[in-house]
């Protein structure tokens, strides 16, 4: 059952075709006005209200829409300063470091081509 007036799609919603198939399913899936917790849609029968196809109809209409933009300049962001003094020592040494001494690397033995060749043979 299609609505009785056409419904205007409003800005926010992404996917026209989804949120229209959604807007219909919600209108097909109404409360029995003699049975209040019952769907009065035939093939819901018997079935509590709100039913499995209209509560599918619901998340169909949140998905086809794209959340509210936000208020740019809203967000509290702390002080670097102080976010630094809180986690002191967590990330660098509290104590400097002595530094790691290595000794420079010895080039290794050249090793003749066919040599172990020569040995196997």
């Amino acid at each position: 059952m299609l609505p009785a007036t056409p419904v205007d799609v409003p800005e926010n919603v992404t996917d026209v075709l989804l949120w229209r198939m959604a807007v219909r399913v919600t209108a097909d899936h109404q409360p029995d006005p003699r049975h209040p917790g019952r769907c009065a849609n035939l093939r819901c029968a018997h079935e509590a209200y709100p039913c499995q196809p209209l509560r599918d109809a619901q998340r169909a209409q949140h998905a086809a829409t794209r959340p509210p933009r936000f208020t740019p300049g809203r967000a509290r962001v702390p002080v670097v300063a102080a976010v630094a003094q809180r986690f002191a020592g967590w990330f660098r040494p509290t104590r400097p470091t002595p530094a790691v001494v290595r000794p420079a690397p010895e080039p290794l033995p050249r090793r003749q081509p066919m040599a172990a060749l020569r040995l196997a043979a």
